[in-house]
């Protein structure tokens, strides 16, 4: 079985959606940090870094990293048909997407909500929220232009980018005023969330209901 390592509405969502689709034996074990940023011995024995997700494979083996979790699953499930194979011609996109996903918009989300982090000057933390926020803005337009009319990133085929970045949709400071300035976002966005496992796990994770 597998366990996965996660905090409610965290980057631990769109592995636990796929686990879901793909109807596979998973358990969730929370992990909080303190209230002094403390990471639970639990999860540092898994991931040193103290990050979720951490996904425990059947085999004890541990992965880490959102993307290559997601990337490894949905290869491992092909049945559930959220990735292209690897000969298909779609691959290149789709492994691009994913990984544009999680190293751009999904890092700058976190520098844009723990400025902090991010530098050692007391009072340096302003400067990098704004930054943030611009650079996100950006990245968020280049993926929006890429998506353009069609349903899903790589046409009208839900992928595990599609989950990615409907998770990370979530994420933005003002969720209404985004998807007012990307409304293709938007419908993207419900398309993914009316998958009946998806929207267990958006359930499950307490993420606010954005239909109305």
């Amino acid at each position: 079985m597998y366990r996965l390592y996660g905090r409610p509405g965290s980057g631990s969502v769109v592995v636990e959606a796929i686990l879901e689709t793909a109807g596979t034996p998973y358990e969730v074990e929370l992990v909080e940090r303190s209230p002094d940023g403390q990471v639970p011995e639990k999860l540092a024995r898994v991931n040193p870094l103290g990050q979720v997700p951490a996904l425990r494979l059947p085999d004890g083996e541990i992965m880490t990293e959102s993307a290559a979790i997601s990337i490894y699953l949905a290869d491992k499930y092909p049945k559930i048909d959220l990735a292209p194979p690897v000969a298909d011609p779609a691959r290149s996109r789709y492994l691009r997407w994913i990984v544009y996903l999680a190293t751009n918009i999904y890092m700058t989300d976190l520098r844009a909500y723990y400025p902090d982090r991010y530098t050692t000057d007391q009072n340096g933390g302003k400067c990098v929220k704004s930054a943030a926020l611009t650079r996100m803005a950006r990245e968020w337009e280049i993926y929006a232009e890429a998506l353009g009319e069609k349903p899903y990133i790589l046409g009208e085929k839900m992928c595990v980018a599609d989950i990615y970045a409907a998770m990370l949709a979530t994420w933005n400071l003002d969720v209404p005023a985004f998807f007012k300035k990307h409304p293709n976002m938007r419908a993207m966005y419900d398309r993914v969330t009316a998958h009946p496992a998806i929207a267990k796990v958006w359930a499950r994770n307490e993420m606010e209901d954005w239909k109305n």
